[in-house]
């Protein structure tokens, strides 16, 4: 049988537990007040690998696949990456999407529409390159238009302050060797901080990714 404290043991624990907590009271003072929030931490920095000298090549620029809150349409972005590219770099021609959109027309279903790309994570076993069905999309794409490097602008967003004043815009890109299905570039890029998003702060977002691209000549 188990063994049962007695009734006069039990009534010498709780008051022990009572004077205890007397002490406490009169030592403690008041309780340590919760602490508050930690600061908001603003975006992380942006990467890239280094620029490139593409030596006037030919280079096929996809349309931007996702844009969030950063005030301009997809396809206004796409327009802004492309002039910031031009301006970098006169002498690489740079191959809008609505080339390829002319040609694919005249060739129905050789290949899809290039505004929604296959899903990839553009890495595999600490790797960076791309499998099907995006390589073979690609490869489609750069035989249409005798290319060999394919650019895919992939995210545009609006990246708030720390402290809530204003923000930027973040764009981030990957450049793809179709024959080969190496990405032979990648990064993003932060604009100039603004008030609030809007045509301006896409503008200098698409300059600063043309310079961490593409090598002043």
């Amino acid at each position: 049988m188990p063994f049962a404290p007695s009734r006069a043991r039990s009534s010498r624990r709780r008051s022990a537990a009572l004077v205890l907590l007397a002490l406490a009271s009169a030592c403690g003072g008041q309780a340590r007040p919760a602490a508050g929030p930690a600061p908001a931490a603003g975006p992380r920095p942006a990467t890239s690998v280094a620029a490139m000298q593409l030596g006037g090549q030919k280079v096929l620029v996809l349309p931007m696949q996702a844009a969030s809150g950063v005030g301009a349409p997809r396809e206004a972005v796409t327009r802004e990456i492309l002039f910031a590219l031009g301006e970098r770099d006169a002498a690489t021609q740079w191959i809008d999407p609505e080339r390829l959109r002319g040609v694919l027309r005249r060739s129905p279903g050789y290949a899809a529409d290039p505004d929604v790309l296959p899903s990839d994570a553009f890495r595999h076993h600490q790797e960076r390159y791309v499998l099907e069905p995006l390589a073979g999309l690609l490869r489609r794409y750069s035989a249409l238009m005798d290319v060999r490097l394919v650019l895919i602008p992939q995210t545009a967003q609006w990246l708030p302050a720390a402290d809530g004043a204003g923000g930027v815009v973040r764009l981030s890109a990957t450049m793809v060797d179709t024959r080969s299905g190496n990405v032979v570039w990648w990064g993003e890029a932060d604009g100039a901080p603004a008030a609030q998003p809007g045509p301006g702060a896409v503008a200098t977002a698409a300059a600063a990714l043309a310079g961490r691209m593409v090598s002043a000549r």
